[in-house]
């Protein structure tokens, strides 16, 4: 941690004052145990409680990572707009690591927390009419599949679709991913863009998944092993897939005998074979609070006209679905 209460009730931030200048002792914003400033040759300077059994908002030790992503986006917001480092909410007891214009609480998660952790600290921000930015670390940056955590970070835009944050500390670089889809066997796509550190104002650049900007595409490629790998699947007994094939029995049908001659890459929570009589299951989403529902409903309008060789964001089937019914008209 980067901040402490000193013995007369101030605010001590270590990265607006030298560590080696720092006499007397400090306690914790949040339990009032007492902390010891920490000043080696691997991390950068930073207080650490003498016990951590006093303290719920600390269950572990922070990594060089993410010390020093706080101190880089601090000093990015800084320029610009008012911050708050490790900022304590009494009312309910959370600590964001960068609160900015006292009400966008900034979280820089670099290690995997629980999904009921994370449901509870999203949930109690919103709840008090905070807007919570979650920016993910090496550790949950994506890769190939998505998993149900970052699913649960990911968040919405008409301009973008699904985006996700993710800060890179050696590039100095935040990264953002958007217009994410699925395939049926789990990959991902993607755009990316990347912001270098200190460019332009912070709270901007994260507003850029709702600017306006040139239409976004993502050209299809045809999965031409797809029914194989279905085929593979099912004899290997996998719960998902036997499943969604009894689904499929119960209505006479079989997945067997389905073709797949083009793309099957969807939004994140659309599984375009669980699409039946146009019903689409609902996916919650732990930061989105938009309805989603109508970009699953007109996309798949499009998948099922097979009308596009490329998947687009979501004010693009909007646009699409009024023209053809003002045509119609």
């Amino acid at each position: 941690m980067l901040t402490a209460i000193d013995e007369n009730g101030q605010v001590v931030n270590l990265l607006e004052i030298e560590a080696k200048e720092l006499t007397g002792k400090y306690f914790c914003p949040s339990c009032k145990s007492e902390l010891f400033i920490k000043n080696g040759e691997i991390k950068m300077p930073h207080f650490a409680h003498k016990s951590l059994k006093a303290c719920d908002l600390w269950l572990e030790n922070e990594s060089e990572q993410h010390l020093g992503l706080k101190k880089a986006l601090y000093q990015w917001f800084k320029k610009t707009d008012k911050v708050e480092i490790e900022a304590y909410i009494p009312e309910f007891k959370q600590r964001p690591d960068l609160l900015v214009n006292d009400k966008i609480a900034i979280e820089i998660q670099c290690s995997h927390l629980s999904m009921k952790r994370l449901k509870e600290r999203t949930e109690n921000y919103q709840v008090h009419g905070f807007t919570v930015l979650w920016l993910m670390g090496q550790d949950l940056w994506l890769k190939d599949q998505i998993t149900e955590l970052q699913k649960n970070l990911v968040y919405f835009s008409e301009k973008r679709g699904f985006y996700y944050w993710e800060l890179d500390f050696k590039a100095q670089k935040m990264r953002l991913k958007s217009l994410i889809h699925e395939d049926l066997r789990g990959k991902i796509i993607y755009l990316q863009e990347e912001i270098p550190f200190g460019e332009g104002r912070l709270i901007e650049q994260l507003r850029l998944p709702f600017l306006s900007q040139k239409l976004l595409t993502i050209p299809l490629i045809v999965d031409l092993k797809l029914a194989e790998f279905i085929r593979r699947q099912l004899y290997y007994c996998s719960p998902k897939w036997l499943k969604l094939q009894e689904k499929y029995y119960q209505r006479g049908e079989n997945l067997l005998n389905l073709t797949f001659e083009r793309s099957f890459i969807a939004p994140l929570g659309l599984n375009l074979l669980e699409v039946f009589d146009d019903k689409i299951p609902l996916h919650k989403f732990t930061q989105i609070k938009q309805n989603i529902n109508l970009y699953y409903e007109n996309f798949l309008i499009n998948f099922q006209q097979n009308s596009f060789k490329a998947v687009y964001p979501p004010r693009f089937y909007a646009i699409m679905k009024k023209q053809k019914k003002d045509m119609n008209e």
